[in-house]
């Protein structure tokens, strides 16, 4: 075992050196996808960074390494092990395309969350902040020095004030929300992220161009066309969700319905097209569904019956 770990290790050094041989980097690269063990991993000062290997840029590491935590199974909080060669990792990466490198980062432990409830998580950060978790969000968040937090999915941010430490949120598109003290949420997809501020003020960026958003105010940013618009927004109907509730702006009740279908695993069935297309502006509670159905019988004068995993809308 012990001569296989001093292999890799000097697999590692050819492959940084840029020494290698295509057999040398199957070998390597087979290696890395059984069951690889950290102890054969080498040390950043073994690594000579003298080849011609393209580097990753810091800030897309930061990111695949985010994603991966995420994958772990859900813990409040799970500690995540640090090693000092997550710099020589990174080098490493773009040539043998292999993401466990950033199981292990490049400072203090971080903290990560992942609600999987059907509820909203209200997660308590070491400095003082407050974090809503959506569900299916993940959140690491890394203290000290600086406050950094990486999101997948939507959560709703209560930063507490420290001038000399601003709070960075980052997207999974790479886009950074820095404040210092203010209240915003932000929900990052695949495609597009959206930031809307309650209080305070925040700045959204990719690196590039930057936008000051101010209350009311919500950033869009487009991953694809690394563009950031801002526009006017709701911001009760775009934090609702935080306390369990989802908002409805002149919604067919059809489409209604059709989430408390998603939301709950009812079938639906109408008695006639005039009840599906009654249009419904307000809020319905994402975990109680007879509370849900009690606010649309009330709005409309509607009878919904519950059998057999199915809701029945029908006239009074």
């Amino acid at each position: 075992m012990e001569d296989k770990q001093q292999r890799i290790r000097q697999l590692f050094v050819k492959l940084a050196d840029g020494t290698s041989t295509p057999d040398e980097r199957k070998e390597l690269l087979d290696y890395l996808e059984g069951s690889p063990l950290p102890e054969a991993l080498p040390l950043a000062d073994e690594l000579p960074l003298t080849g011609n290997w393209p580097r990753m840029p810091e800030d897309a590491g930061e990111q695949i390494r985010m994603r991966i935590l995420s994958e772990a199974s859900p813990a409040a909080p799970a500690r995540v092990r640090r090693i000092g060669w997550w710099k020589a990792a990174a080098v490493l990466l773009p040539v043998v395309g292999l993401s466990t490198w950033l199981l292990w980062d490049r400072s203090a432990d971080s903290q990560l969350y992942v609600n999987n409830a059907r509820s909203v998580q209200v997660i308590r950060l070491e400095d003082g902040s407050e974090v809503s978790l959506n569900r299916n969000a993940r959140l690491t968040f890394r203290g000290g020095a600086n406050r950094e937090a990486w999101l997948e999915g939507e959560a709703f941010f209560t930063i507490a004030g420290h001038a000399s430490k601003p709070f960075i949120v980052h997207t999974r598109q790479q886009l950074d929300i820095t404040v210092l003290g203010t209240s915003f949420n932000v929900k990052s997809g695949e495609q597009a992220t959206e930031v809307v501020l309650n209080t305070g003020k925040v700045k959204v960026g990719d690196g590039g161009k930057a936008v000051i958003l101010q209350p009311g105010e919500m950033a869009v940013y487009d991953a694809k066309a690394h563009q950031v618009s801002t526009q006017q927004a709701d911001t009760l109907m775009h934090t609702s969700w935080k306390n369990e509730l989802l908002p409805f702006r002149e919604r067919p009740l059809k489409e209604v319905m059709g989430f408390l279908q998603a939301q709950f695993g009812y079938a639906v069935t109408f008695d006639g097209p005039e009840t599906e297309n009654l249009v419904f502006t307000g809020y319905l509670s994402t975990s109680d569904l007879q509370q849900s159905i009690l606010t649309l019988e009330q709005t409309f004068s509607i009878k919904i019956s519950i059998g057999n995993r199915r809701l029945h809308v029908n006239k009074q």
